[in-house]
């Protein structure tokens, strides 16, 4: 890669779309969880990937189109985990496991994207909004569909809410972005075991 004397980023190749979105992404991932939404501007944003304001917008409208599409593509990310694990049939234990599991895989493989949902989502309007809480919500659903079946089927206890253990682990499984250390001694499949332990000894039947 070479940069002209503005510079700007100029690929040896060509210009290649798909890699000046990512450079921005990147850039934005970083700026917004170390600065906040607020105070990180699109100079800013821009001036750290080493592209112009005029690359930025041939891919994102706005800041908060940039934002949106960051907790989109997390979220889709999920759905489309979730879905699979359910469409596998199956024990609703192992389904709850699995569904754990991929909930702090998603921590680990997309700490910033996490961080920023949690910490950031109120900046965004409109349909915007709406679409990011829709794949939110399609997602508790998919997480409550798999403890109710539990419950339903005399696995899980009959007195806990569905709604309030679902609520209870997504919280407690995204949280995991504050602490969690890849380069500690626990993999995020050591995690993965021992909150499945936790949620599963507490709600299966005797």
């Amino acid at each position: 890669m070479a940069e002209e004397k503005t510079g700007r980023r100029r690929w040896p190749d060509g210009y290649d779309p798909q890699r000046t979105r990512s450079h921005l992404v990147s850039s934005a991932l970083r700026l917004f969880e170390e600065h906040g939404f607020d105070r990180t501007s699109l100079q800013q944003i821009v001036g750290d990937a080493n592209l112009t304001k005029g690359a930025f917008y041939h891919h994102f409208e706005s800041k908060e189109d940039l934002l949106w599409r960051i907790q989109d593509e997390y979220l889709e990310t999920q759905r489309e985990g979730a879905l699979a694990v359910v469409e596998k049939g199956g024990d609703p234990l192992d389904q709850l496991r699995a569904l754990v599991q991929l909930s702090l895989e998603g921590v680990a493989e997309h700490r910033a994207h996490v961080a920023i949902f949690q910490q950031e989502r109120r900046h965004l309007t409109g349909e915007r909004l709406i679409e990011v809480t829709r794949k939110r919500d399609e997602v508790e659903t998919i997480f409550r569909s798999v403890v109710q079946a539990g419950i339903d089927a005399g696995r899980f206890r009959s007195d806990v809410s569905a709604r309030i253990v679902t609520f209870g682990i997504l919280g407690m499984c995204a949280w995991a972005f504050q602490w969690f250390n890849p380069a500690g001694s626990l993999s995020i499949e050591d995690v993965a075991d021992q909150f499945g332990a936790i949620v599963l000894d507490g709600l299966l039947q005797d």
